[in-house]
């Protein structure tokens, strides 16, 4: 008679490190903003659940409701919130990934293992047991170069084909009209809301913006001293900072206003984003003046009807 000793820590950790990769994963692939902490907490919740396992009577929470309810479940704490396409997306690339790992560890470990093929090891299920991890951590860094090096491939191919959109900026009674370039290479997001931001040129929404923000140093100025200046005046809850690594700096800090609103037309259908951030930038973005804003692609999933 053999006795099988199971550690727990182990399956703890083991499952931990698989779904924060497989989280990562389906983030990365749905152009999701990925945040660690709350990666962690998804891929805490399925270790968990597989710990379940090990609890007398526990078949009745491995059915396939239970299943799914628990992905749900890590899918939601890992992005949540999101409109319900943008969350489809990233439980469908969650399901893709598991699979597709799933499928790598069995392919890897028969790669990693010595023998020369499954018949002399038993069975596909035997070489996988006897490999495991070798195939494991194989299948994990195969993922991790795939869902980082992907995404740049498809945005470098988007940006070829990227979408012009006419969108008007509504601020304190005040709107203006911009072209704007739908442009999966811009994921800006308010730090502290995380909001979509809209680059727009300064030159184009000078109209609209407060007094002291009129003047086009504002832009090449300091975007700290600006809101330090404006702090007693009624703006003040509508300026942000925003940290950039491109727009012709390495690195910088954008000065940022919250509109009222911002509309576009859609399929022929009049569409508006609430929460979102414009991001004043005071250099021409675009030389042949196609368009003088681009926008971040994930504000078009954001929009409900006007």
């Amino acid at each position: 008679m053999y006795t099988t000793v199971v550690y727990l820590d182990k399956v703890f950790l083991g499952n931990l490190l698989v779904n924060g990769v497989i989280l990562w994963a389906a983030g990365r692939l749905s152009q999701v903003r990925v945040k660690h902490y709350r990666v962690l907490i998804g891929a805490g919740l399925g270790s968990l659940y597989s710990l379940v396992f090990f609890l007398p009577g526990a078949e009745q929470f491995f059915s396939f409701l239970a299943k799914v309810m628990v992905s749900l479940a890590m899918v939601a704490a890992a992005f949540a919130p999101l409109p319900p396409r943008k969350f489809a997306l990233c439980l469908s690339f969650f399901y893709l990934v598991s699979f597709a790992a799933g499928g790598m560890v069995i392919g890897l470990s028969y790669l990693a293992g010595h023998a020369g093929g499954f018949g002399q090891s038993g069975s596909i299920a035997a070489v996988a047991h006897r490999h495991l991890w070798p195939g494991l951590l194989l299948a994990l860094v195969v993922l991790w170069a795939g869902s980082a090096v992907l995404p740049r491939y498809f945005r470098g191919r988007n940006r070829k084909e990227a979408v012009k959109l006419p969108i008007t900026i509504y601020l304190e009674g005040k709107r203006v009209t911009v072209r704007g370039l739908v442009d999966t290479g811009n994921s800006l997001c308010d730090p502290v809301s995380g909001d979509p931001v809209v680059v727009v040129e300064h030159g184009a929404v000078r109209d609209v913006l407060p007094g002291p923000m009129k003047d086009p140093a504002v832009c090449a100025g300091d975007a700290v001293g600006v809101i330090e200046r404006m702090m007693d005046t009624p703006w003040s809850v509508r300026l942000r900072l925003i940290p950039f690594r491109s727009l012709g700096s390495h690195r910088g800090i954008m000065l940022g206003i919250k509109p009222d609103r911002i509309e576009f037309s859609s399929d022929g259908r009049a569409r508006k984003v609430d929460k979102v951030v414009i991001g004043i930038h005071g250099r021409r973005l675009d030389p042949g003046r196609d368009y003088n804003a681009i926008i971040n692609p994930s504000l078009l999933d954001r929009a409900i009807p006007a």
